[in-house]
């Protein structure tokens, strides 16, 4: 009975217009968060090792690494597209390449979302490796891009705040 009622909700629900809309609101908010922290420290440069810088960046992988590699089962972008010189090559205190990394992991999960059919989002994605079993695509999108992504924001502001 519960799997109906949650079937005929999801029959009436644009489930990726629901979840690129989640998405780019958490990226609004990384986005915001980490140019909010630059305004307060300006005139000066953020610190090397700078915890809100890491916490953006590592937004960014997670994002890379789900939907590259666990949806789309190719190489993350770091690996595709900064091979050597990916966010791990960079100091955080040179934010231009960092930032360049996560627009583009942002703008690649957009167009996944933008482009995914509303029957695409609930079929299985195999995660047994992981211990996670069989989940769908919009479960994947929503617990480790849309959650991990907003608790990762939640982490930013809160080292905002203490620097």
């Amino acid at each position: 009975m519960a799997d109906e009622r949650r079937e005929q909700l999801t029959d009436l629900l644009d489930v990726p217009a629901v979840l690129r809309a989640q998405v780019r609101e958490v990226h609004r908010q990384l986005d915001e968060g980490l140019t909010d922290w630059l305004r307060a420290l300006a005139p000066s440069a953020p610190a090397t090792g700078s915890r809100v810088v890491a916490l953006y960046i590592h937004a960014a992988t997670v994002e890379d690494i789900t939907m590259q590699s666990l949806l789309r089962q190719v190489a993350p972008i770091y690996e595709t597209d900064w091979p050597g010189k990916g966010p791990g090559h960079y100091s955080t205190s040179d934010l231009v390449p960092l930032r360049a990394y996560a627009q583009q992991v942002f703008a690649a999960t957009d167009a996944y979302l933008a482009h995914l059919a509303p029957d695409e989002a609930s079929q299985t994605v195999d995660l047994s490796r992981l211990g996670q079993g069989q989940l769908t695509i919009a479960w994947v999108v929503s617990k480790f891009v849309v959650l991990q992504l907003a608790q990762i924001y939640g982490e930013l502001t809160s080292a905002a705040h203490e620097t």
